[in-house]
Formats: structure tokens, sequence, C-alpha cells
């Protein structure tokens, strides 16, 4: 593989550079070495999810890099993921997240250009990273394939392989990995697990304004929970906002 694409012989041309002192020829093998590498990458990166999103299409994910992330950094441990199929999740707990979090979920391919554009602008005006304009899918990506490190590498990631995922899973499989693989607090992850834990109850018993709550926390499971998001106005504007579209 590296000789089909030509790595040695763009090395060989780097050393000869160097050895001769050319800075123009220096420049030009970097250049379409390090242009191939990033071609290479993106094909395996591209190669690796295609193959996963097709197999998990039908099959769970066992455990996800958010999960080993998490324990790795953090020391979470994972409560067991209670899975739940989108038949079993209250019709109202599904509409509430796509209307709060990605309200162009069946219309969009995986990203929502104008939010991404929006979050663009006024992480600038901020001065920091603080809007991603994630989509559900983009939210899936992250916690399937990649890590919640912020950062414009990141988001691009993020971007490739929601459109993939897109493009291989219909919107009713991503909506149901979401709900099941989403982070509802330390070591909480999925709709059945949260249930569980904060009210002992299954998913299909959760009472509408549990169901409020839990959407509400998925802003910012690791802060806050159903009990006490109050505390800070953005989340009780969401829960405001849920109590007034789902009475």
């Amino acid at each position: 593989m590296r000789q089909k694409l030509g790595f040695r012989m763009h090395l060989h041309e780097i050393l000869l550079a160097l050895k001769n002192k050319s800075p123009g020829s220096l420049l030009k093998q970097t250049g379409l070495l390090l242009g191939k590498l990033l071609l290479y990458v993106h094909g395996v990166l591209l190669f690796a999810v295609l193959v996963l999103s097709l197999l998990y299409s039908t099959v769970n994910p066992p455990i996800t890099p958010l999960m080993i992330y998490r324990k790795l950094s953090h020391g979470y441990d994972s409560k067991k993921v209670e899975y739940s199929n989108l038949s079993q999740i209250p019709r109202k707990l599904q509409r509430m997240v796509v209307k709060i979090e990605d309200y162009k979920f069946y219309t969009h391919p995986g990203i929502d250009f104008e939010a991404l554009w929006n979050a663009y602008h006024l992480n600038r005006r901020l001065g920091r990273i603080s809007y991603g304009g994630s989509t559900i899918t983009m939210q899936l990506a992250r916690s399937l394939f990649l890590l919640p490190s912020q950062s414009y590498l990141r988001k691009y990631l993020e971007i490739l392989v929601a459109l993939e995922m897109d493009l291989v899973m219909n919107k009713h499989r991503i909506l149901e990995l979401y709900l099941n693989y989403c982070e509802w607090g330390k070591g909480i992850y999925g709709i059945g697990a949260a249930s569980r834990h904060y009210y002992r109850k299954r998913v299909k018993d959760l009472s509408t304004d549990e169901c409020r709550r839990l959407v509400t926390i998925l802003a910012s499971p690791l802060r806050y929970d159903v009990y006490n998001f109050s505390s800070r106005k953005s989340m009780l504007k969401r829960y405001e906002f849920l109590v007034k579209r789902f009475p």
C-alpha cells in the first residue's frame, strides 16, 4: 500500500532535497507526502465507519469509545445498558428529543448546515467554542466513533462520520441508537439505564413530566440531574419549553 501511494518515493525525494539544499523541491515533496497521508487517513476512517455503520444497522454495540473514555479519564463505572427498542420508548419522549435537540432530524442529511454556520459565528463572537450545532446524528457519531473533546478537528470528523452514517442507516435506527447510548449522567448511558437510575422504572412506564426532566438534562448530564437542573437558567428554560410544547 505504501509503495502504491508513493510514500517511499516522496521520502526519498525529501532526503535528496535536504542533501542538495533545494527548498523548492523540499516544499513540493513534503506537500505531496502530507496530501497523500491525509487521503490515506480519510480513506481508512471512512471505510471503518462504513463497515461499523452497516454492522450497527442491525447489531447493538457492546461498548462505545465514550464509555471507555469516561472510565479512563474520569473513573466513571458504566451502569448496564438496558437496551430499549424504539417501539418500547414512549413516543412523547422521542418527539421531545427531536424537537429540542434537532427539529430538522427527519429532513437533513445528517448535518444541519444552518445550525453549524450559526454556531461558528456565535463561537467567533464569544472567542471560544461554546456552541456545536450538532444534530442527533452528529451526537451519535461522537458517541460511537469519536471522543467528546471540543475542537474544530473533532467537529470536522463528526460531520464526515454523520454524513456517512445517514447514508447507511435509516432515521429510526439512528434515533434508537442515540437514545440507547447517549449520556444521561456519570456512567449512565441510554434511556433504559437513566429511567432505572432516576425513577426505578422501565422506560415504557415513564410519566410525561419524567420524560421532560430526562430530556432536559441531555444538554448537560454530567453537571445536572433530573432534580437539580433548575439551578441553571438555561436548563430551566429547556424544561419550561418542554412543558409548553408537551403539556
